[in-house]
């Protein structure tokens, strides 16, 4: 039922393509779409097969339904579970430059930064308060509209449970590597958004390294206060940033804290770093 404009992504998630819908294909000004193709990569590989994989993918796309409509989210529109070769789901397509973009070309301030912060904790509330976890939180996944609230985008891998192949190296959390059955796709959100919080208030990847093993290396060895964040607590001031990020980072996803917990906490220290220098650096 849609027709293809050109490609807008492509990662180890998958494809997303804009789309409009095929009757309204020769309109001016049709209603533009994000069309997501999933992919099984190298990360899915190393735990289920392909059938497997694309099960678990319609499964799963199930869960959107009850999703919210909600500002700071990307609308759901629909998906096709039977689509050949693989299946669809498409959503709307949110125009801006993502957090990703941002954070690179140096446009944004500690005020800004936290402003963006709050509305993907706003997102994230909305989506779990119906047991929906996003599961590939990051800042390309992050949309800045003009003039408006930054807007969550790229539900390809959300649901209501863990599974291979979720998260971007950078920001899983130790039980997306571990393969923890039964871990909460909700805590695993709260650790990406730990990763993504730091990385949008210093310009630096929490966790970076040359290959995706040396990163889950990484990601299972600390005990939730990396090095990056030890040294920010030293820096005056940020003490209390340092240990609010370090709760969402806990190995044990039972002692993170909530996204309403969360959301509170950081309006909390908010007023204390919003006009400090950005980016914050240790």
């Amino acid at each position: 039922g849609f027709y293809v404009l050109r490609p807008l992504a492509n990662g180890g998630g998958g494809s997303v393509l804009v789309a409009v819908r095929i009757e309204e294909r020769q309109e001016e000004g049709a209603q533009r779409f994000a069309l997501k193709v999933p992919a099984y990569d190298a990360s899915a590989a190393r735990t289920v097969s392909e059938t497997e994989f694309f099960e678990m993918f319609r499964a799963e796309a199930g869960a959107l339904i009850a999703v919210p409509t909600h500002p700071n989210l990307a609308r759901f529109v629909t998906f096709d579970t039977g689509s050949k070769p693989k299946p669809i789901l498409v959503m709307e397509l949110v125009e801006g430059q993502n957090l990703e973009h941002e954070i690179a070309s140096g446009a944004l301030d500690a005020k800004r930064a936290l402003d963006v912060l709050d509305d993907v904790l706003a997102g994230l509330e909305a989506m779990h308060g119906v047991g929906v976890g996003h599961l590939d939180l990051k800042p390309s996944n992050v949309v800045l509209r003009e003039g408006h609230d930054a807007v969550l985008v790229d539900f390809g891998l959300a649901g209501r449970h863990l599974r291979p192949g979720c998260a971007t190296g950078p920001y899983g959390a130790p039980e997306v590597w571990a393969g923890s059955p039964g871990a909460s796709p909700l805590a695993a959100d709260v650790y990406a958004f730990g990763c993504v919080a730091y990385e949008a208030l210093t310009g630096e990847v929490l966790f970076r390294a040359d290959s995706e093993l040396t990163q889950i290396a990484m990601h299972l060895a600390h005990d939730g206060f990396p090095d990056k964040l030890r040294a920010l607590a030293q820096k005056p001031g940020l003490q209390p940033l340092a240990e609010l990020l370090f709760a969402t980072l806990r190995r044990d996803p039972t002692k993170r804290p909530n996204v309403p917990q969360l959301r509170n906490e950081l309006r909390r220290v908010a007023p204390s770093i919003a006009g400090a220098a950005w980016p914050l650096r240790a």
